[in-house]
């Protein structure tokens, strides 16, 4: 994505400790496989929020504000499922948590950049039964179907019906 959201630089201006910086804190306290993941959340919002010019390591991450993570989270909506989205802003609130207990931001600060609308999953719809009128409707268009996928669909139906297994379990 080459949206900028951001015109100030939000790069670090200054190394700080390993002890003292909020994100390597925050990894720290996940499980190995946890960290993996968590990092590359936060390399994608640094990337996200600087045009490519930070990863998790020099984006100043008290510097962020409202604006920032409300423009973080929905330029992540545009290009991410709601669950790859929620797992970012995870990260992202895990780190301004750390930031403000490491006194680099003030709580007031991190209470609003952290205020955002929750993210709304929308799962698909579970599937249902099928009534006998849908079973022979789909099994005449499969009769009227002289190719072989039309001989294969009709033997599945069957298969389906007469077992009474969902369509997942079919393989």
């Amino acid at each position: 994505m080459s949206v900028t959201l951001t015109t100030t630089s939000l790069s670090l201006t200054k190394a700080l400790p390993l002890t003292g910086h909020p994100a390597r804190v925050y990894l720290s306290t996940l499980s190995p496989g946890s960290q993996r993941t968590m990092r590359q959340a936060l390399d994608a919002i640094a990337s996200l929020l600087t045009n490519n010019e930070c990863d998790a390591d020099t984006l100043d991450w008290a510097a962020l504000t409202y604006q920032h993570t409300a423009a973080v989270q929905a330029a992540l909506l545009e290009i991410n499922a709601p669950a790859t989205v929620k797992k970012k802003m995870a990260a992202l609130r895990g780190v301004l948590a750390v930031a403000k207990r490491l006194k680099l931001m003030d709580a007031e600060d991190y209470e609003a950049a952290v205020d955002l609308p929750r993210i709304k999953n929308h799962p698909l719809p579970r599937g249902r039964a099928l009534t006998q009128t849908e079973i022979t409707a789909l099994i005449e268009v499969c009769t009227s179907d002289t190719t072989n996928q039309g001989a294969r669909d009709k033997a599945l139906i069957g298969i389906l019906r007469g077992t009474g297994l969902r369509r997942a379990e079919v393989v």
